[in-house]
């Protein structure tokens, strides 16, 4: 299911020495977003994650595990 109203909470530009996208999201499972370049790295929490990227798409996809608090927002920064 995809609910991306519900799951983003919040975004941020910025490109400061390289182009980041900032996002607070909520929910666990697949996460998916679309990109027009291939993300150099993705951290969720600060901790770099695997991702996978279909060019053909471009969609970037990553695995959220559950939260342990209840609506708690994970902090996403994607590295273009």
């Amino acid at each position: 299911m995809f609910n991306s109203g519900g799951a983003i909470k919040e975004v941020k530009y910025g490109c400061e020495g390289s182009i980041t996208v900032a996002m607070k999201v909520r929910g666990c499972g697949l996460f998916g977003a679309y990109s027009s370049s291939n993300p150099k790295r993705i951290e969720v929490d600060s901790r770099e994650v695997e991702f996978g990227y279909d060019e053909a798409s471009g969609l970037v996809t990553l695995d959220l595990s559950v939260p342990l608090e209840e609506l708690y927002h994970w902090n996403i920064t994607v590295e273009l």
